[in-house]
C-alpha cells in the first residue's frame, strides 16, 4: 500500500490555564536509553542530549514502557517543515516548498542515561492531521488491552509524544534492533499483492511460503510465525475488532466485520490474512501476547 507521505500537522498547544486539559505531573522516567536510527542514518546515541534554549533535553524519555521521542526533533530528522505561531500557539509541520532551515539547537555532550523525577505536563495539545483529529487535550494513547499511557508529554518546553504515534503523524514506518537498542524509522514500502503460491520478498517475510489450508469464516488464514520465524499452528481464534482501530490510525485501509478472527495469542507471532474470495492480503501484523505491536500491510478487499 502506497501511503500518501504529503501530509500536513497542525498541533494546537492548549492554554496553560485551562487545567482541565493541562496539568504538571511530577514522574519517573529514562532519559536516552537507546539509539534512534532514521533513514539508515544514526541520529542520535544513547544517552545523548540536545541543546535548546530552555536547556539540555533528552532525545527519548521512556515512561511507563512506552519510549516517547521529541515531535519537532523527528521531524526536522524527516524533512519536514515546522514553523511556529506565538499569537495562536499552533505549530504547523508540513511538507517544505523549499530548504528547511536548520535547527537553532544542537547535540550535548553525551552523559549516559539517566533514570530521573521530572515535572511534565501530560496530555495538553490538540493534534490535527490533513483534518483528522488525532488526539485532544486529555487524550491518551493506548498501547493495546486498554494500558493506557499519556499522549504527549510537554518537558521543558519540548513535546514528546510515543515512537509510534510520532511515526504514524510523519508518514513513516518503525521497527526495533532489540540486540543493539535501537528505535528505527524508515519510509513506508509499497508492498505488492501477493496470492496465495507467492513468496514474498519484504522484511521478515521475505522467502517464507505464506499459503495453508486453514480458514476462519470468509478469510483464508495463512502460515505465521513467532519471532524467531518458526511456523505457528493450531491456535484458537481470538476477536481481531480491538485491533481494527490501529490499523486505521496507522494509515491503513482495509475492510474486516464482526466475524472476522485474529488467529493464535502466543508470545510474538506475524500473521498473514487473505481475502478467500478475492485472493487478496488482508492483514499483515506483528502480535505480542494480546497487543498489536506492528502492522506492516493491508489492502481493501
Amino acid at each position: 500500500m502506497k501511503r500518501n507521505l504529503r501530509i500536513a500537522l497542525i498541533v494546537i498547544l492548549a492554554l496553560a490555564v485551562s487545567t482541565a486539559s493541562a496539568f504538571a505531573e511530577v514522574i519517573s522516567a529514562s532519559f536516552n536509553k537507546i539509539n534512534i536510527e532514521v533513514g539508515g542514518s544514526l541520529k542520535a546515541v544513547a544517552g545523548e542530549y540536545f541543546v535548546r534554549t530552555t536547556g539540555d533535553v533528552p532525545y527519548s524519555i521512556l515512561y511507563k514502557g512506552t519510549t516517547y521521542l521529541p515531535l519537532a526533533k523527528v521531524c526536522e530528522f524527516v524533512g519536514k517543515d515546522v514553523r511556529w505561531d506565538g499569537n495562536t500557539r499552533t505549530v504547523t509541520i508540513s511538507n517544505p516548498e523549499g530548504t528547511v532551515e536548520p535547527a537553532p539547537d544542537s547535540t550535548a555532550e553525551p552523559r549516559g542515561y539517566q533514570d530521573v523525577s521530572i515535572d511534565c505536563v501530560f496530555d495538553s495539545l490538540n493534534i490535527v492531521v490533513n483534518g483528522q483529529t488525532f488526539a485532544r487535550p486529555g487524550t491518551q494513547f493506548d498501547r493495546g488491552e486498554g494500558n493506557m499511557v499519556p499522549y504527549s508529554l510537554l518537558y521543558r518546553g519540548t513535546t514528546y509524544l510515543p515512537l509510534a504515534a510520532v511515526c504514524q503523524i510523519v508518514g513513516k514506518d518503525i521497527s526495533w534492533n532489540g540486540e543493539t537498542y535501537t528505535a528505527i524509522v524508515k519510509d513506508t514500502k509499497d508492498i505488492g499483492v501477493y496470492s496465495g503460491t507467492d513468496v514474498p520478498d519484504f522484511g521478515k517475510l521475505t522467502g517464507l511460503p505464506l499459503s495453508s489450508d486453514s480458514s476462519e469464516d470468509d478469510i483464508m488464514v495463512y502460515n505465521y510465525y513467532d519471532y524467531d520465524m518458526t511456523s505457528r499452528s493450531g491456535k484458537e481464534a481470538e476477536d481481531l475488532q480491538k485491533y481494527v482501530g490501529y490499523l486505521f490510525d496507522a494509515g491503513f485501509t482495509f475492510s474486516l466485520d464482526d466475524s472476522r478472527k485474529l488467529v493464535g495469542n502466543e508470545t510474538t507471532t506475524l500473521y498473514v490474512y487473505k481475502n478467500a474470495e478475492t485472493g487478496r492480503i488482508v492483514v499483515i501484523g506483528l502480535v505480542q501476547g494480546n497487543e498489536l505491536s506492528q502492522a506492516v500491510v493491508s489492502y481493501s478487499k
